[in-house]
């Protein structure tokens, strides 16, 4: 034990608590409340001229020209751009920064 130097007492030596357990559940707690917060659901109709078409089709619609052009299948699509022109009636896309093409709506 260490002494005080003024009244040459002894003087009690902190000791670390430990806080493992506390830290543990509360990264329990964390995780939980992270799993909790869930995504809405999210549709997106593009409306013109009495035609409704959602982007979901669009896509699936582009996808699918693409594979049948390529012969590749959706999976090798690393990045896909699509652009909606409702006064052409046409989604035009850009797939790969490399491949271009139009599908009608």
């Amino acid at each position: 034990m260490k002494k005080n130097r003024r009244n040459n007492r002894p003087v009690a030596i902190a000791t670390a608590k430990d806080t493992t357990k506390a830290i543990e559940t509360r990264a329990g707690v964390l995780k939980e409340a992270a799993d909790e917060k869930k995504e809405a659901k999210t549709s997106i109709y593009l409306q013109y001229m009495g035609k409704e078409v959602s982007t979901e089709e669009i896509t699936k619609k582009v996808q699918d020209a693409w594979v049948n052009a390529t012969g590749k299948s959706v999976a090798d699509i690393k990045t896909l751009n699509i652009y909606i022109k409702p006064e052409d009636a046409a989604a035009y896309y850009v797939i790969n920064e490399e491949t271009t093409g139009k599908v009608e709506l």
